[in-house]
């Protein structure tokens, strides 16, 4: 059964719409009371308990009691924004973010340099709208781009399982530890040791259930699971600056483009200048 033919009602169907053999009772009071997908409380759950049947629903594309993982990542991916406005804590990167640690940089004056007219004098707040504006757009992009080390590992730990069950895989690891991650959003209101936890946390659990899914799917060699393992995680720095560099790219753009001003000039003034002169 495909997903949108276990979402449409037969004129025999007698129990509401969504139901499904093996519904719960809990299944079938949120369809009958709050009409939500009963999938989405027993995909986020066995996500946690049971992943490997997740992940292999997802390979073998049956969606009958599980959402695709694709659809689950998006719903999350879109989901983390709302989280951070609830607590006030920015998902993209800021001016006030990047120069937080560096309490001698002038950001006011950095706003003067602009090349650029105005109508009224501009403020730290407009820049901060238009990057968060852009970096919405670019964040998917950039997570295509950083995860595509580890497809490429997954695909090397095991060639025989086509592309598209790699993908699985890693959406259904991804999608476990982004629940955690947007669960500690709170702790962004922390500061940076906050956020910095929420992170760790975060990939801990990445690593947990790669380990699971690694040892279930791709061998059940000790040896061959620390080794793959091991290399997922040497994988980390590389996928955290590809992230960083295409977000210091976008800034940069957004600030060249739109206010005339350059990031360079903000976080570094003595190497900017020395590039100027040059």
């Amino acid at each position: 059964m495909t997903e949108t033919q276990g979402d449409q009602d037969g004129p025999g169907n007698l129990e509401g719409p969504g139901k499904r053999d093996g519904d719960t009772p809990l299944d079938s009071l949120s369809i009958a009371v709050f009409d939500v997908d009963a999938r989405i409380f027993r995909t986020i759950r066995d996500y946690f308990l049971k992943p490997v049947t997740v992940a292999t629903a997802g390979i073998e594309r049956d969606y009958e009691r599980y959402l695709s993982p694709i659809r689950v990542f998006i719903a999350l991916f879109s989901f983390q924004f709302v989280a951070a406005a609830l607590f006030g804590t920015p998902v993209t990167a800021t001016i006030e973010s990047m120069t937080a640690t560096e309490p001698d940089i002038d950001v006011a004056a950095w706003l003067t340099t602009t090349r650029m007219e105005f109508d009224t004098p501009l403020t730290l707040e407009r820049v901060e709208a238009e990057l968060r504006a852009v970096q919405s757009l670019t964040l998917w992009p950039l997570t295509v781009l950083s995860s595509l080390p580890y497809l490429i590992a997954l695909k090397l730990f095991r060639p025989s399982i086509p592309t598209w069950g790699h993908v699985q895989i890693y959406l259904a690891v991804t999608n476990t530890s982004f629940i955690v991650m947007i669960a500690l959003i709170p702790l962004h209101t922390l500061g940076g040791a906050g956020m910095a936890a929420g992170m760790v946390i975060a990939l801990a659990v990445f690593y947990v259930y790669a380990g699971i899914l690694l040892a279930r799917l791709y061998g059940k060699s000790v040896t061959a699971l620390v080794l793959r393992l091991a290399g997922l995680v040497a994988l980390l720095p590389i996928t955290m600056l590809i992230t960083i560099i295409g977000t210091y790219i976008t800034i940069d753009w957004v600030l060249e483009h739109s206010f005339g001003l350059h990031l360079l000039a903000l976080l570094s003034p003595e190497a900017f200048a020395e590039l100027s002169s040059s």
